[in-house]
C-alpha cells in the first residue's frame, strides 16, 4: 500500500466510531477477528470489546474426536455460539509414548472445561480450551485408573471412579482422590456410594463441577449425589425420576444454585418418536423444582434421535444417547453415538432464561456439526464448553 492509498484508509476508518467497530467485531467469525485486529490500534481496541461486550457471554462448544482408543492424534471440533462457525484443529498426544497417556479427558470446571492428560507417573492440565498450550506437570493419583472422571473445585483436583483392573491388588470400586493444588497431595477420599457401583467410568456418568460440589450421575438408572471436596464427604443420594419412562439423563449448570437436567424418553404409545425434557433441581438436597418440567421442541429432539435409530425393544436401553454441557447461561445438547454424528451432524444449542418466572429456556437452536465429525465408527467423542476471550484465540487458534 502506497504513502497516499495509507493515509486515504486512516481517514475513511477516522470518521468511524469505535462503538460501530464493536458493532461490526461482534457479528464477525471469532477466529478471522485475529487479522482485523492486526489492523491499528483503534481495531484492536474495537476487537476486544466486541468479545467482553457479547450477549450472555455464551460459552464455546469444544468436541474431542478421539479415532480410535490406541491412536495418539485426535481432533478438536470448537463452535463460536455467536458466528456459528466452527474452527477444526488436530492435535497429538503429549506423551511420546501413547499407550502411556490415559485420554486426553475434558476435566470438568465451573470457569470452563479442560483438557486433562493422565499417566502413570503424572498428570497435565490444558491451559487453554483448545489444548494447545499445557500447564507444568503434576504427580499422578496414587491408583491409575481407565477413564475416570476428573474435575476441579475450588482448590481441589478430583480423580472419581474409572477402571482400576490392571492393578490386581486394588479390587474396590470406583475410587476417589483429591489433590490439594496449596500443598501438592494426594489423598485417599474413600469410594463413591454404592448406587453407582458397576457404572464408575466417566462413559456411563454425566457430571457437573460447582465452585464447592462435583455432581455425579449415572446416565441410565438416573441416581445422584454431589461430593464436597473440603469435608472428603458426598451428600444425598437420590434417584430422578420426575418421568419414569426416561431412558438417558445429563446434568449441567442452571440458572442461580440450581442443575439442569435433561432426560430422552420414547413417546408414551410405543410409536418411537423421542421426546426429551428439562427439569430444575435444587443443588443442595437434590429434589425436582417442578415435575412437570418443560419439553425440547419436537424439530430439535427429531434432530438428534433419527426415527431409525434403536427401534428394536430390546435395543432401549442402549440405543438411546444423551449428552450435554453448559454454564449459567446456557449450553448444548448432542447425541454422542458416533453413528449418529454420521447421519444427521447437529447440536442443540440453548439459551438459558434470565428471568426465574419465565421459561427455564429462553430460546432454542439447531447448529450443523462439520462434516468430518464422527467419521470414524469406532471412534469416541466428548462435549465439553468453556467460554473464550482473545487471549485463548491467539495462543491456541492463531497458527490455524
Amino acid at each position: 500500500m502506497s504513502a497516499e492509498e495509507q493515509k486515504m484508509h486512516q481517514q475513511l476508518w477516522a470518521n468511524l466510531h469505535g462503538d460501530v467497530l464493536e458493532e461490526v467485531a461482534m457479528h464477525v467469525p471469532i477466529v478471522d477477528l485475529l487479522s482485523a485486529s492486526l489492523v491499528s490500534r483503534e481495531w484492536r481496541r474495537a476487537v476486544c470489546s466486541s468479545l467482553v461486550y457479547r450477549p450472555h457471554q455464551r460459552p464455546w462448544l469444544i468436541l474431542r474426536d478421539l479415532r480410535s482408543p490406541k491412536s495418539s492424534a485426535f481432533s478438536i471440533h470448537a463452535l463460536d455460539p455467536y458466528s456459528r462457525s466452527w474452527v477444526s484443529v488436530t492435535r497429538r498426544s503429549i506423551s511420546d509414548r501413547p499407550f502411556e497417556m490415559v485420554g486426553p479427558c475434558f476435566m470438568r470446571r465451573s470457569t470452563g472445561d479442560r483438557f486433562c492428560a493422565l499417566m502413570f507417573r503424572k498428570m497435565t492440565i490444558s491451559k487453554d480450551p483448545f489444548g494447545a498450550r499445557w500447564e507444568q506437570d503434576t504427580k499422578a493419583p496414587r491408583k491409575f485408573r481407565l477413564d475416570p472422571v476428573v474435575a476441579e473445585v475450588g482448590w481441589w483436583i478430583l480423580v472419581v471412579g474409572g477402571e482400576c483392573s490392571i492393578d490386581r491388588d486394588y479390587e474396590e470400586e470406583g475410587p476417589v482422590e483429591v489433590y490439594d493444588k496449596r500443598t501438592g497431595v494426594w489423598e485417599s477420599a474413600g469410594l463413591m456410594p454404592v448406587v453407582f457401583e458397576g457404572s464408575t467410568c466417566a462413559a456411563w456418568l454425566s457430571v457437573v463441577a460447582s465452585s464447592k460440589r462435583l455432581y455425579v450421575m449415572e446416565r441410565k438408572s438416573g441416581w445422584l449425589s454431589w461430593f464436597d471436596p473440603e469435608s472428603k464427604r458426598w451428600g444425598p443420594v437420590r434417584q430422578m425420576r420426575p418421568d419414569p419412562g426416561v431412558s438417558a439423563w445429563a446434568i449441567t449448570v442452571g440458572y442461580g444454585e440450581k442443575l439442569l437436567l435433561f432426560g430422552a424418553r420414547r413417546g408414551r404409545d410405543g410409536d418411537g418418536v423421542m421426546k426429551v425434557k428439562i427439569w430444575e433441581v435444587e443443588g443442595d438436597n437434590l429434589r425436582v423444582v417442578d415435575t412437570e418440567g418443560e419439553e425440547m421442541p419436537a424439530e430439535m429432539v427429531d434432530g438428534l434421535f433419527p426415527a431409525d435409530e434403536g427401534q428394536d425393544a430390546t435395543w432401549q436401553g442402549y440405543s438411546v444417547h444423551v449428552d450435554m454441557c453448559g454454564t449459567e447461561h446456557g449450553g448444548y445438547v448432542c447425541n454422542p453415538n458416533p453413528l449418529w454424528m454420521r447421519k444427521r451432524n447437529g447440536v442443540v444449542l440453548f439459551d438459558l432464561s434470565r428471568s426465574r418466572s419465565s421459561r427455564i429456556v429462553e430460546r432454542w437452536e439447531w447448529v450443523p456439526l462439520p462434516e468430518r465429525v464422527g467419521d470414524n465408527p469406532m471412534g469416541r467423542i466428548l462435549c465439553g464448553c468453556s467460554p473464550v476471550d482473545f487471549k485463548h484465540i491467539l495462543s491456541g487458534l492463531r497458527r490455524y
